[in-house]
């Protein structure tokens, strides 16, 4: 048996007869006093939502500009300006991609670089991998390293199915990626951020350990054609939960999220729903046949139910005329901006 000395506050070792300590422990015990202590100050990346240290993941179907977003706040935390509503504290950024290829992640870069009017000193480094396994410990170590030699306050990597050989169903084949994510970040004290995609229900793909490893999971969406963005917080820790919405602005060689304001927010519209807006302020009340019949970019089958669906949204109305109903924009609808 070890003494215990309460001040230490640990088991301490014996020692052989040899007088050479014994190997030192697999765990400390800890007592009220060592609880009681200050915590350390918490280090933010992004204010009221990530810290360093932290394991994030981003989630969202194909198309719902979930790697733009993230690409978007990597440039504005190397940059240590606003992302969207959020402050944000410079620290380097490096961005690993096993998804998308170095020209493609080059594209977006500099995209989302001159969006938000910055330059070359955009502290960000990116490195573009193949066949990089965080269930392999060797690949783990080297990422760890290259973090380290990096000095990355804050790490993306798109995307989990990417650095696992595993089935990410399976909580015995996530855990081995979780384990050596939580220890690098803890060793390097980066927030990780790693972006992974939903399932056919909306949630997020995968084993419930996923969800339990990490402190931050966002939901992102983002509907067909649509310009808006919406971020919700579905697991958080020592957080509030946040809901919000941007809007995506592309240009010629530009991509940045502007604000949403509440109240604009709700007009996350299809194509086919942001054609039937625009023809009906251009052309005012309308047959749902002419609206049809003028379809843009959608097919007339396809405008037809956009404007049924415009109307429980509060969006448009309907008034009976004989045979045919006559559709015309709400003031909410007239007050949409597109």
């Amino acid at each position: 048996m070890t003494d215990y000395d309460p001040n230490l506050d640990l088991f301490l070792p014996p020692v052989t007869e040899a007088g050479e300590p014994v190997p030192k422990p697999r765990y400390t015990v800890r007592n009220a006093a060592f609880a009681l202590q200050p915590l350390p100050p918490v280090d933010p990346v992004v204010k009221g939502l990530i810290n360093r240290g932290d394991l994030v993941i981003p989630y969202g179907e194909s198309g719902s500009k979930k790697t733009y977003s993230m690409i978007s706040l990597a440039v504005c935390v190397a940059n240590g300006k606003k992302w969207l509503d959020f402050e944000t504290y410079k620290t380097r950024v490096l961005i690993i991609d096993e998804e998308s290829g170095e020209r493609r992640l080059s594209r977006r870069l500099a995209e989302s670089i001159r969006g938000e009017v910055c330059g070359e000193d955009t502290d960000l480094l990116f490195v573009s991998l193949a066949n990089f396994k965080l269930d392999d410990a060797n690949d783990a170590a080297i990422l760890q390293a290259l973090i380290e030699e990096c000095q990355a306050g804050l790490v993306i990597i798109d995307a989990l199915a990417d650095i696992m050989d595993g089935d990410e169903n399976s909580k015995q084949d996530t855990q081995p990626v979780f384990s050596a994510l939580r220890k690098i970040a803890d060793s390097t004290n980066a927030a990780i951020i790693v972006i992974h995609h939903s399932n056919k229900t909306g949630g997020y793909r995968g084993s419930s350990a996923i969800k339990g490893a990490v402190e931050l999971m966002i939901e992102v969406k983002s509907e067909d054609g649509s310009p808006f963005v919406s971020f919700r917080t579905v697991k958080m820790r020592d957080i509030e939960a946040k809901t919000w919405t941007a809007r995506a602005v592309w240009t010629d060689d530009q991509f940045y999220l502007s604000t949403v304001e509440k109240g604009q927010a709700d007009e996350n519209f299809t194509k086919a729903q942001r054609f039937v807006i625009r023809f009906l302020k251009a052309h005012g009340a309308s047959l749902v046949d002419t609206i049809a019949d003028n379809a843009e970019g959608c097919e007339p089958a396809t405008a037809r139910r956009a404007t049924y669906s415009l109307v429980d949204r509060g969006i448009t109305f309907r008034t009976n005329t004989g045979k045919q109903a006559i559709y015309d924009l709400t003031e909410k609808g007239k007050s949409v901006q597109l």
